[in-house]
């Protein structure tokens, strides 16, 4: 099947219907440059689904894969809405220390 598309296309996402669940995939990572100083560190991003959901979901799960150990807890997911979900968490390091958090979610409307 052939998807026409011209210059007045505004959206070539796929919508769905009827009950849906996404897996994928979001990471951050934190560095302290400072040599001597304890740092509280923020950061986060955002993640799209790959095709809209129906309704906004009515959860999302995230799970590790990998982290550093000094990294505390999962990310915090805010807003989201049928077409993904924003994250961030605050993570304190020491000097020159890094951490890092790498997993998966589970989304489902």
């Amino acid at each position: 099947m052939r998807l026409p598309l011209s210059s007045t296309a505004s959206n070539t996402s796929f919508e769905l219907a009827g009950c849906v669940r996404e897996v994928g995939r979001l990471g951050l990572q934190y560095s302290n440059s400072d040599t001597a100083a304890h740092d509280n560190l923020a950061g986060g991003g955002s993640v799209t689904f790959r095709s809209r959901f129906p309704t906004a979901p009515s959860s999302i799960t995230l799970s590790p894969y990998a982290f550093a150990g000094s990294f505390i807890g999962n990310p915090t997911v805010m807003a989201p809405d049928r077409d993904g979900f924003a994250f961030y968490t605050h993570q304190t390091l020491p000097g020159l220390a890094s951490t890092y958090w790498f997993g998966s979610y589970t989304a489902v409307a």
